[in-house]
């Protein structure tokens, strides 16, 4: 229960930026130039960077703490890479898109980089997580360069990268924080 607690006021604390212990809010960036997005986060988290990469690289668990993942399945891991299926749906006010990825993604040191192969729902797909420990604090960037295979207007589509990227750092770092503390996982 004092767990449940804790990660509630965790994530009210997030949100008012109180939350001195977590680092400070994430600063998200979304751009767009000739049809090709990209995003750009930084944030910090007070653990150390293992238990960063143990989260970011459980592919198959994602679902559990990321309720829009709605399938993400490991097809092949072979040392430092593997290949991961996922499909997501986002929605924001009438519009809502299903999103399918096969990600070649490479694990080295401080960082992780992927990039889709498949094309259903996006031209151009790739990014990175990179992290870094100081102090027990991991400072972690996530950066996405993404041309969609899709009609969208601009102004949503950066809307919703912006709240999507925010709302996937918000579950990420409970995350984090819930399996620091030994908590039991909910799942839906």
């Amino acid at each position: 229960m004092k767990q449940a607690a804790a990660l509630v006021l965790f994530g009210l604390l997030r949100g008012t930026g109180l939350a001195a212990d977590a680092g400070p809010a994430a600063v998200i960036d979304v751009r767009e130039t000739a049809g090709v997005y990209s995003v750009h986060a930084r944030f910090s988290v007070p653990q150390p960077a293992a238990a960063v990469r143990a989260v970011l690289t459980d592919y198959e668990y994602i679902p559990r703490f990321m309720p829009d993942m709605k399938k993400s399945i490991v097809h092949e891991r072979r040392g430092d890479s593997a290949l991961v299926e996922q499909e997501a749906v986002s929605k924001i006010v009438v519009f809502s898109k299903k999103v399918h990825l096969l990600l070649d993604i490479t694990e080295v040191p401080g960082q992780i980089r992927f990039r889709d192969r498949c094309g259903k729902s996006f031209e151009q797909y790739e990014g990175a997580w990179t992290f870094t420990e100081q102090n027990g604090v991991t400072g972690i960037t996530y950066e996405l360069t993404a041309r969609p295979a899709f009609d969208v207007p601009e102004f949503i589509l950066k809307r919703l990268l912006k709240r999507d990227a925010g709302v996937m750092i918000d579950r990420l770092l409970a995350e984090i924080v819930r399996r620091a503390a030994g908590s039991v996982a909910v799942t839906r």
